[in-house]
């Protein structure tokens, strides 16, 4: 196990969940899995569960596709062990599919009467397909149920680009507040619910809300439709029956969010305006109050091609003095292309250099706005395809400390 690797093994090997979370376009998905993938290899029972997932990842972890079924990444076996004596675990995956998640919920809070009204409800139908902050709810009710089920040791939750992923944070607290919503109660109440509980006193004495509310259900149907309108109630007044479960799991939610179990990793990449985003969701979890346990660079330098490495290793970050490939005595005929190639080359190779300083100039700045003490550890830039869980392990095998420079 490579020194380098001490920080981020260490989450590896204690939490209960990572939470990864960064700016889209910068590898996230497949860091995650690859995570999940470096667990495995030390024992764990890990599941990576992602909810914006690259399409090419099934792949790249020997899946014919994903989706909510948790399933087995095969293969996993096969790879070498991290740790002295202790043999493989296993590894195995899901992709958030919103209605999917949404029904398995609702078939475990649920009885069979509330289910069959809900099931086939139009408003449920669209909620549980298209809105957006619903699919930032499932998601957290998904990772919660996954998390208590307890046939993991390590979760790997893999969240969406930024904003969203702040959006699935606040998700549960959300929705308990949504059902509390006043304008919720009195749309309620004016259909004739009970709307009891902590808004039942909202209520005047002589009833005029509860009528206000019918008188502003009929202008409703008239618009949009009578049927519309009762499937609309009927989908608020299930909901609002399941509030106190919602606001329960909402507070086990946060609890988990916050547990000393869990961690965060913010992935990022050295382009300026990928690391403002990262920013932005930065500001976000220290607004929250949320620990960073460590900071990711993917794609952070560019290394000198060696053919001769192992799998393991990864090749030293262009110099400042570019060597020059020997020349060849026998073609002493090339003598000025050849000159020309390798002054081209040359060239190359400093450019790249002073990309790679320049990259490691914005990520030690981005350090510099992060919780003191948080770890930062550099990936290379890939110089091939992930097309299997062999290729999957490479990624993480050799990170290197941002404070160690290139």
């Amino acid at each position: 196990m490579n020194a380098s690797t001490s920080a981020l093994d260490e989450l590896l090997r204690t939490r209960r969940l990572i939470v990864c979370v960064g700016p889209g376009g910068v590898g996230k998905t497949t860091s995650s899995a690859a995570m999940a993938l470096r667990a495995a290899r030390m024992g764990r029972r890990a599941l990576v569960l992602t909810i914006d997932p690259a399409k090419r990842l099934a792949d790249a972890l020997g899946l014919d596709g994903l989706d909510d079924e948790v399933r087995r990444v095969p293969g996993v076996e096969q790879l070498p062990p991290l740790l002295a004596n202790v043999a493989v675990g296993s590894l195995d995956a899901a992709m958030l599919d919103t209605k999917a998640s949404y029904d398995a919920l609702l078939t475990r809070i649920t009885d069979a009467v509330s289910r069959e009204r809900i099931f086939g409800n139009r408003a449920y139908q669209a909620f549980s397909r298209t809105m957006a902050r619903s699919h930032a709810y499932v998601a957290m009710e998904r990772l919660l149920h996954a998390v208590e089920e307890g046939r993991w040791d390590l979760i790997v939750l893999d969240t969406p680009p930024t904003r969203s992923a702040l959006d699935i944070l606040d998700a549960p607290e959300r929705l308990a507040r949504f059902l509390d919503e006043r304008v919720v109660q009195w749309f309620l109440r004016g259909q004739g619910g009970d709307a009891k509980g902590d808004d039942a006193d909202d209520a005047s004495e002589d009833g005029t809300r509860g009528i206000g509310g019918r008188a502003a259900l009929k202008l409703l149907s008239v618009v949009v439709g009578a049927e519309l309108v009762a499937e609309l109630v009927g989908f608020f007044s299930v909901l609002a029956h399941l509030r106190q479960g919602f606001r329960e799991r909402a507070t086990r939610t946060s609890a988990l969010l916050t547990s000393p179990s869990t961690a965060f990793v913010l992935t990022a990449a050295p382009m300026p305006s990928g690391l403002a985003d990262a920013g932005n969701l930065l500001d976000g979890l220290i607004e929250r109050r949320i620990p960073l346990s460590l900071l990711l660079f993917n794609r952070a330098f560019t290394t000198e091609p060696h053919a001769e490495l192992g799998a393991d290793e990864r090749g030293t970050a262009f110099d400042v003095e570019p060597l020059h490939p020997p020349r060849d005595a026998r073609h002493a005929d090339l003598g000025p292309a050849l000159d020309e190639l390798l002054s081209r080359l040359s060239e190359v190779r400093r450019a790249a250099h002073a990309e790679n300083q320049a990259d490691l100039r914005r990520m030690r700045a981005f350090h510099a706005l992060s919780p003191s003490g948080t770890p930062a550890l550099m990936l290379p830039r890939a110089t091939r395809e992930i097309h299997d869980v062999r290729d999957l392990a490479e990624l993480l095998a050799a990170p290197r400390p941002l404070d160690a420079g290139l």
